[in-house]
């Protein structure tokens, strides 16, 4: 799947939902060895706040599109 970088860095979530992700979910993000990608999956723990998110350095939030982002 090839998606477009909005302002902030917002990346959209495909509009069928494939990937099972929901507003809220806590995503580790690994980059590819040859940096040309990105690689997000759920992080094991969904109770941290955005502190301890924000500290851990390699986690996001899904959180809701805002169309400002993408004009």
């Amino acid at each position: 799947m090839i998606v477009t970088v909005g302002k902030n860095l917002a990346i959209p979530l495909p509009d069928n939902n494939e990937s099972k992700l929901n507003i809220g979910d806590i995503l580790l993000c690994k980059l590819s060895e040859d940096k040309r990608s990105i690689e997000l999956e759920k992080f094991s723990d969904q109770t941290l706040n955005d502190g301890q998110i924000k500290k851990h350095g390699a986690l996001t939030r899904v959180e809701p599109l805002n169309p400002d982002d993408y004009t």
